[in-house]
Formats: C-alpha cells, sequence, structure tokens
C-alpha cells in the first residue's frame, strides 16, 4: 500500500513537472508566433510601400537623371569630371556607378565632360572657357559638356 502511494506521488510531481515544462514551451511558442507575425506583417507593408512609391531612393533618382546621357556618350571610354563644389565625393561615385563601363576621371581633357556646378557657377561660361559645348543639362546643377574640334 505504501509502495503504491509513493508510485502515485512520484507520478503526480513528474506530471506536475512536466506540465510546467509543457506550458512554458507552448507559451514560449505563442510568442515566437506572435512576434513573427508581427515582423512578417511590417514586412509586407513595407513592400507595399515601396511598390507604391516606385523605386525613389537617391541613386535611382540619380540614375534617371542620367538615362539620357547615358544614351548620348559611347558605350566605353573616359569621360571628364569637373565640379566646384568642395565636398563633392557622393556625386562624383554615383556619377561613376551610373555610367559604368565608362570610365569617370576628375579630368577635364576628354572628348566629353560631366561638369556638376554650384548655384555660384554659370555652366555656359564655363564651357566658353574651356572650347566645351552644352550636349545636356541634366538637372540644375549636372551639365554633359562635348569638346569642340577646333
Amino acid at each position: 500500500m505504501k509502495q503504491l502511494l509513493i508510485k502515485k506521488t512520484v507520478k503526480n510531481k513528474i506530471l506536475k513537472v512536466l506540465s510546467k515544462k509543457i506550458r512554458a514551451c507552448v507559451i514560449t511558442a505563442m510568442i515566437v508566433l506572435v512576434a513573427l507575425t508581427a515582423v512578417v506583417d511590417n514586412c509586407l507593408k513595407e513592400i507595399k510601400i515601396l511598390q507604391l512609391i516606385g523605386g525613389t531612393d537617391d541613386i535611382t533618382l540619380f540614375e534617371n537623371n542620367f538615362e539620357h546621357v547615358r544614351r548620348i556618350l559611347p558605350p566605353f571610354g573616359v569621360i571628364g569630371y569637373y565640379s566646384d563644389k568642395k565636398y563633392d565625393a557622393r556625386t562624383f561615385f554615383m556619377t561613376i556607378y551610373t555610367l559604368s563601363p565608362r570610365i569617370v576621371v576628375r579630368k577635364i581633357e576628354h572628348p566629353f565632360v560631366i561638369g556638376n556646378f554650384s548655384r555660384f557657377t554659370n555652366p555656359g561660361e564655363f564651357a566658353e572657357s574651356l572650347n566645351l559645348s552644352i550636349v545636356r543639362t541634366v538637372d540644375k546643377n549636372i551639365v554633359l559638356f562635348e569638346k569642340r574640334s577646333k
């Protein structure tokens, strides 16, 4: 009789411990499921927003601005680059990226030159002083020049 009572007691204790562990696992699984649902929901909302705005990040806009320039330029070769702006690394590297596989260098002794000007410089005067002609104005600051034949 005593053995039967001990067996029941041990069995009950084991069941209590197991049920606590099972409850903890179920609760943990529910928390993870709720968190995953929230993450997936946020990702889907972000995807919808990005689809609505249609890729209007800075690099995409920059590439779109240069679409006509890419068509005018030869598919390969060296393109000159000039900027009167003191800190122009970002625009310079985005120009390199956008115009690849062409090589863009900070020199104006090439058949084509990209000019990136501050609002204080007149691209027409710049072109005239260096025997260049304006081929395309990309935006208010960026201009494509071509060397004039002598």
